[in-house]
């Protein structure tokens, strides 16, 4: 997996960083960064899965503003994915995609 993204370099995102993702739960992230990691992956495996347990630990590392946002964030971001996937559009490109005439 490559950093593709100068925005993300500036803010620190490293290719260790984002290989990390693959275990977040050993990874270098703090606890915080780990409960909005766990709150993406059932928002996008399974939404139903989201249960009491769960919102209650993200309410408890965020506040109520931040919930909505973390989780409208998530929402839009997967959102997105399925539109990228289904309309087969190029994403994540190296070099600046010239559209055809």
């Amino acid at each position: 997996m490559t950093t593709r993204y100068a925005s993300g370099r500036r803010e620190g995102i490293t290719e260790e960083l984002v290989s990390a993702l693959a275990d977040y739960e050993a990874g270098p992230f703090a606890e915080r960064e780990k409960t909005a990691l766990r709150y993406a992956d059932r928002m996008y495996f399974d939404h139903h899965t989201v249960d009491d347990a769960l919102f209650a630990e993200v309410r408890a590392r965020f506040s109520e503003d931040e919930t909505l946002e973390l989780t409208w964030v998530i929402a839009e971001f997967i959102a997105l994915g399925k539109v990228i996937h289904v309309l087969g559009l190029p994403y994540g490109a190296v070099e600046p995609i010239t559209p055809s005439p």
